[in-house]
């Protein structure tokens, strides 16, 4: 009877052992993810709610001129709650106006890195940069680089 127990009770210690290392995977899996989606979600609203903009222009301002278009372009980014800086300098650099008093097109192109653990620091990370020079952390912070390169666009139907 007593060795019975002793069976018993080591399988029950193995079975609360077991369920306390699949909780701990299970929180490192949704902290993995509640971190990346942190990180990815803005990117993605900044780029949606340009999207969005240049949509409500190409339908509301087709009889507009490229000069008013480029002058209520910081009025409207305002309204959808676009601060200057969630926008790289590129995505201005690459803004394309076209209007001919009838139809307007509006497209632009830009690209955003998103460094989970932050950028690498071994070497200048705007640089094109050979990933095996890296070491350490810095290999870890490369692999989780996500990329991401956006081009809205919207014409006059």
């Amino acid at each position: 009877m007593m060795a019975s127990c002793k069976v018993a009770n080591a399988r029950l210690a193995r079975q609360r052992g077991f369920s306390f290392i699949k909780l701990m995977l299970f929180l490192a899996v949704l902290a993995a993810g509640t971190w990346t989606a942190y990180n990815v979600l803005p990117v993605y609203n900044a780029y949606w709610k340009v999207q969005d903009v240049f949509e409500s222009v190409s339908r509301n301002l087709s009889n507009a001129s490229e000069e008013d278009i480029r002058a209520k372009l910081p009025d409207l980014f305002f309204v959808k709650y676009l601060k200057e800086g969630d926008l790289p300098r590129e995505f201005y650099d690459n803004l394309e106006i076209r209007a001919d008093g009838n139809r307007v097109s509006i497209s632009s192109s830009y690209h955003v890195t998103v460094w989970l653990l932050g950028p690498v620091e071994s070497v200048d990370p705007e640089s094109d940069y050979d990933p095996k020079d890296l070491r350490g952390m810095d290999r870890l912070r490369d692999a989780l680089r996500l990329d991401f390169d956006f081009e809205p666009h919207a014409e006059t139907p």
